[in-house]
C-alpha cells in the first residue's frame, strides 16, 4: 500500500495527497479514505502528469457518448419523440431542412413531436440503391472531458402529411395513411456537453447534414433522387417551423 501511496506522491495531485497522509493517519482516517479522496481528485479533472490515466478517461467518456447516440437512433427508430428529446440540453439547437430549432422545450418540441410525429419520420432505413452515406464516423473528446463533437452517418426515412382533403386521402388517413415519405441519407453533426448537476452527457447541438433525398422503398432495386423545398416561414407563422432559417 505504501507503493501505492509513492505513485500518487509522484504526480502533482499524488503530492497533495501525500502532503494530506500524515495529517489524515493522525486523525485516524486510514489508508482506504486516502485512495478515496484520490480518486475524488481524479474524477475532478484530468492531470497533465498521467498521459495513460487521461488516455483511459477518455476513452470511457467516448464509450457513453456511442451508448448515448445508439439511444438517440433506437427511440427515434421506435418513434419515441419525447424521450428522445429528453437526451437533449434544455438550450440545444436542432437545425433541420434549412431551419434551427432552439430549446428542448420549444423548438425541439415542435420538430420532434409534431412534425416528425405526423410523418414518422426518423426512424432508420436501408440506403437507396446508389446513395449509400459514407459509414465513417469520427468523435472528439474535448481535454477538460466536458464537451465533445462528433459525426455520424445517417439513413433514414421522413415523411410529410398530405394537405389534400381529397376523399383519396381522407380515406388513407383513416388507414394509418396520408403521408408522403422518402429517404434522406447524410451525416449528423453532434455536439455534446455534461450536464453540471448529473454529470450526464446531453447533446447540446444536432444538424441533419442531407447529402441526398430520393423517392425509395425498401426492396425496391431503384431509386429516384428527389428535391424538397427547404422552410421558407418561421413559427408562428408556420406552425411546426424552424425559431430561425439557417
Amino acid at each position: 500500500m505504501r507503493k501505492i501511496l509513492e505513485r500518487f506522491a509522484s504526480s502533482k495531485t499524488g503530492a497533495a495527497i501525500a502532503a494530506r497522509r500524515s495529517f489524515l493517519l493522525k486523525m485516524g482516517i486510514g489508508t482506504s479514505a486516502v485512495l478515496a479522496s484520490a480518486a475524488s481528485l481524479a474524477s475532478s479533472g484530468i492531470s497533465d502528469d498521467n498521459p495513460l490515466a487521461n488516455r483511459l478517461a477518455v476513452l470511457e467518456e467516448e464509450k457513453k457518448l456511442r451508448r448515448l447516440h445508439e439511444d438517440w437512433e433506437r427511440l427515434m427508430d421506435e418513434g419515441r419523440y419525447e424521450d428522445a428529446i429528453a437526451l437533449f440540453a434544455a438550450d440545444a439547437q436542432v437545425v433541420f431542412n434549412g431551419g434551427v430549432f432552439l430549446n428542448s422545450s420549444g423548438g425541439l418540441a415542435r420538430l420532434f413531436n409534431q412534425r416528425f410525429r405526423a410523418g414518422r419520420s426518423g426512424g432508420r432505413m436501408k440506403p437507396a440503391p446508389g446513395m449509400e452515406p459514407d459509414a465513417g464516423q469520427a468523435l472528439e473528446v474535448a481535454p477538460d472531458i466536458r464537451s465533445a463533437k462528433a459525426s455520424y452517418p445517417f439513413s433514414i426515412r421522413v415523411g410529410m402529411p398530405l394537405e389534400s382533403e381529397s376523399s383519396h386521402v381522407s380515406m388513407a388517413r383513416l388507414q394509418g395513411g396520408g403521408i408522403r415519405s422518402w429517404w434522406e441519407g447524410g451525416r449528423y453533426a453532434l455536439t455534446y456537453a455534461k450536464d453540471p448537476s448529473s454529470g450526464n452527457w446531453l447533446i447540446s447541438s444536432l444538424e441533419y447534414r442531407v447529402l441526398a433525398r430520393a423517392d425509395y422503398r425498401e426492396g425496391r432495386s431503384y431509386a429516384e433522387p428527389i428535391t424538397v423545398a427547404p422552410f421558407a416561414t418561421v413559427y408562428p407563422q408556420h406552425p411546426t417551423g424552424p425559431d430561425r432559417l439557417a
